[in-house]
């Protein structure tokens, strides 16, 4: 019941993410500003400068006989209506004859655990295929929101519906 509440918790910001304005920052400190202001003519619109020095981890977690994953990057983002999110950004081949499951398990940023209630990330990936599996921490009230200051750690957990008996564990570490 709890992770049906989280989806359609999430699913309805979603869906309202586009009323304000939004900005992305890389950890690094780069920012990206997404905003459109539009003049007193309604079919004039100007962009405000964006900034995108979006740095790239590409970073490869695992590459074995089942599946190859890479950390392709980190971004902290700013609306002024839902708060502070982060997204970790993930590419995952499977490389099995059935399709499989990408989860975030023990996620832990600065050497503290982050609360589960924060944390959203299930992506399924077919036989075969590739899929960007994000995981995204979310600001909500009456939890700690974490700043990314330190370091980020989390296993990165693969298991398939199809196969009780597989399973994979990867660790992921990043530091700051």
């Amino acid at each position: 019941m709890k992770k049906f509440i989280l989806l359609t918790a999430f699913i309805f910001s979603l869906g309202l993410a586009a009323c304000g304005d939004t900005t992305e920052e890389n950890l690094g400190g780069e920012v990206k500003d997404n905003t459109e202001n539009t003049e007193n003519d309604a079919t004039k619109e100007t962009e405000e400068a964006t900034t995108n020095d979006e740095k790239e981890l590409n970073q490869l977690i695992v590459d074995n006989d089942n599946i190859k994953a890479t950390l392709v990057k980190i971004v902290k983002k700013n609306d002024d209506v839902w708060g502070n999110t982060v997204e970790v950004v993930f590419d995952v081949t499977n490389k099995r004859k059935d399709s499989i499951e990408v989860q975030a398990n023990s996620v832990s940023v600065d050497d503290v655990m982050v609360d589960e209630t924060l944390l959203s990330m299930s992506q399924e990936v077919a036989p075969g295929k590739s899929a960007k599996a994000t995981l995204t921490i979310s600001e909500f009230e009456g939890y700690d929101f974490p700043a990314f200051e330190k370091n980020f750690e989390m296993i990165l957990h693969v298991f398939s519906w199809d196969d009780y008996d597989y399973t994979e564990d990867h660790p992921v570490k990043v530091e700051f």
